[in-house]
């Protein structure tokens, strides 16, 4: 785990209430108990689309769904008639602590190479551009949708300016340590995050990758998660080069854990995929796996994966996730940005539309119930679906007038940058211009 110095413990989720670079994080408009809102159609992601209709939420939580507009008399009406409404996006896997990396690193013929520029330019940056950073990624998000999230934090000192960004959150700490010997220290360090953390945020727990956590701190990891009921996360199967390292003991990574001085000198290869690695320590169905691009048949073992269209675009990988494939399998699929390290924006509306066009045998459809209900799933957030019960975390795009196309192809819209519409809990908050 990075320790964060102490220095940086100052940050709080005020900081948050300032704009930078014209992207504020605005204030919620606290609406009465009960809401009425009329709609002009309304994707639920689990059924058919409602046309013409009104929801009701009451505490921030939907109390009824209804195909047509009634009298019923609420404290409060929201004309929105000519907008399509749907669950708000969730982003299921991010680093909002890179922002502050845009522009700065571009991609490498070889993954490791990628890392060792990542390391210095990251380390470079000064407190100031990385809360900066957040800032303006938590801004780019919630413009263009999200109200859910799972970050990778890797400073204990941002838990509480990512936490207090406005999302429903799962915060994962992020763990690196492939030395044996520090496992328990590395362990104890988490666990101590965990009770002194866990009652203000929703915490995961994330060993960064198979080739850069050790065994021992893996099962140790998976253990706490158990114990505090945490969801687990990893970067898993991102390249060729981690499938040749924990396969054979050879390549890339083996050179940059070297030079790192990080490689534990007992350490022998798996001899075995990544996936069949960590299922062999029992805990592969305990994991969201995120990336997943070389998992190729091993996708069977998995219980929920994470693919990241835009950085996969940006990498210029054409070997990727089987998306189809899971989906039929049953396996939810969520959907991520990544960092700005590996991204040229957050902005969700373009993540749509990159997997669209990278999954041509995956339904416009499912790749919405991919970026809402899925991610909300596997995060085990009561959102992503609209229904009564589920709490009300909804976008909205506003429509043209008279329009007949297809309800499912209105966020895909090329124009759109953001959302017209946007509410966490029952809670509307106002778009920035």
């Amino acid at each position: 785990m990075y320790s964060a110095p102490e220095k940086k413990k100052r940050y709080c989720a005020s900081n948050l209430a300032r704009p930078i670079n014209n992207i504020a994080i605005t204030p919620f408009f606290n609406f009465p108990m009960t809401l009425k809102i009329n709609f002009r159609a309304l994707l639920t992601q689990c059924g058919e689309p409602i046309e013409n209709g009104e929801l009701i939420i009451e505490n921030g939580t939907i109390l009824e769904v209804s195909p047509q507009i009634s009298q019923r008399k609420t404290e409060t009406t929201l004309d929105l008639t000519d907008h399509l409404l749907m669950p708000g996006f969730v982003n299921a896997h991010s680093h909002l602590g890179l922002t502050a990396l845009a522009d700065k690193l571009s991609p490498s013929k070889s993954f490791a190479g990628w890392i060792r520029d990542l390391i210095p330019v990251n380390a470079a940056l000064s407190d100031d551009e990385r809360m900066k950073g957040i800032q303006k990624g938590a801004g780019e998000m919630k413009n263009s949708g999200v109200t859910g999230l799972a970050d990778f934090v890797a400073e204990p000192g941002l838990l509480d300016p990512i936490g207090g960004a406005g999302f429903r959150s799962v915060l994962f700490l992020e763990i690196i340590g492939f030395q044996e010997k520090r496992a328990r220290d590395l362990a104890d360090e988490v666990e101590t995050l965990l009770k002194s953390q866990g009652s203000k945020w929703t915490l995961g727990i994330a060993p960064h990758a198979p080739y850069s956590v050790s065994e021992k701190l893996f099962l140790q990891l998976d253990k706490l998660a158990k114990d505090y009921g945490c969801l687990l996360s990893t970067h898993l199967a991102e390249t060729d080069e981690e499938t040749l390292f924990i396969e054979k003991g050879e390549g890339p990574l083996v050179d940059l854990l070297k030079d790192r001085q990080a490689l534990d000198e007992n350490w022998q290869a798996p001899a075995k995929s990544p996936a069949r690695f960590l299922k062999s320590l029992g805990i592969l169905n305990d994991m969201v796996a995120v990336h997943c691009n070389y998992i190729d048949e091993d996708y069977r073992a998995l219980q929920a994966a994470v693919f990241c269209p835009k950085s996969t675009q940006w990498f210029g990988r054409s070997h990727f996730l089987p998306v189809r494939k899971m989906l039929d399998a049953g396996i939810p699929v969520g959907l991520g940005t990544d960092s700005m390290a590996s991204n040229d924006s957050l902005n969700f509306l373009e993540e749509i539309r990159v997997a669209d066009k990278l999954l041509p045998d995956v339904s416009r459809k499912e790749i919405l119930s991919m970026a809402t209900r899925f991610g909300a799933e596997i995060l085990r957030f009561p959102s992503g679906k609209i229904k009564p019960g589920q709490k009300g975390d909804l976008i909205g795009f506003k429509l043209e007038h008279g329009y007949r196309g297809d309800w499912h192809d209105v966020p895909f819209e090329p124009q759109r940058k953001k959302v017209d519409f946007y509410m966490i809990n029952g809670k509307s908050q106002a778009c920035p211009s």
